[in-house]
């Protein structure tokens, strides 16, 4: 046995004697009990992952732009969707493209914002076409808004004649005359007038 004692060490347990074999050293001396050297692993050199982690890092970067424009484009539709709804709400109201109103000679009414005084006559316009003379109309639309508006002339479910009416842009609040054309014969018999916007 060897006499040395196991280098800064007096904790019990498997050391190197003098010959390099691992004995067991009780604390205070060598015993009979040897360990064969386990074999000395190598750790494995340590894989750099930069390359995966940048690889990451522009997987990550770009979920979050498609997640970003998804996001837009999802708050763009809804707002086109509600432009549409909005718009096709319109077309159904009284006077809209899709439900004209009836009115009555020389009466006041009103369309989607657009109050029309009374007191306008229809004429022929010495071609005999249709002439709707004295049609003021005033926005209360709620922005400057230009009328443009089909006057029919109806005998049932048939249009017997077509008036175009329209104006320059309006101003909230403020009043003007509409500018009426036909190219159509002014019917000698008709049931009602409805008027609509155009679009």
């Amino acid at each position: 046995m060897t006499d040395h004692t196991p280098s800064g060490s007096t904790r019990p347990g498997f050391y190197p004697d003098s010959s390099g074999t691992m004995r067991w050293w009780d604390g205070s001396t060598w015993t009979e009990h040897t360990q064969q050297a386990a074999a000395v692993q190598v750790a494995p050199a340590k894989k750099s992952h930069t390359f995966r982690n940048v690889m990451l890092g522009i997987i990550a970067a770009g979920v979050l732009v498609i997640a970003g424009c998804t996001a837009l484009l999802g708050s763009a539709a809804n707002e086109v969707g509600e432009s549409i709804e909005k718009e096709e709400a319109k077309d159904q109201q009284p006077g809209g493209p899709d439900n004209p109103l009836t009115i009555v000679e020389g009466k006041k009414f009103s369309v989607l914002g657009f109050d029309y005084s009374g007191g306008w006559r229809i004429t022929d316009d010495g071609l005999g076409s249709p002439d709707i003379k004295g049609l003021k109309v005033t926005n209360n639309r709620g922005k400057k808004d230009s009328a443009l508006v089909e006057i029919k002339f109806m005998k049932g479910s048939e249009v017997l004649a077509v008036a175009n009416c329209t104006t320059e842009p309006v101003a909230v609040g403020e009043t003007t005359t509409l500018s009426c054309f036909s190219a159509d014969e002014l019917p000698k018999a008709y049931d009602r007038i409805t008027i609509n916007d155009s679009f």
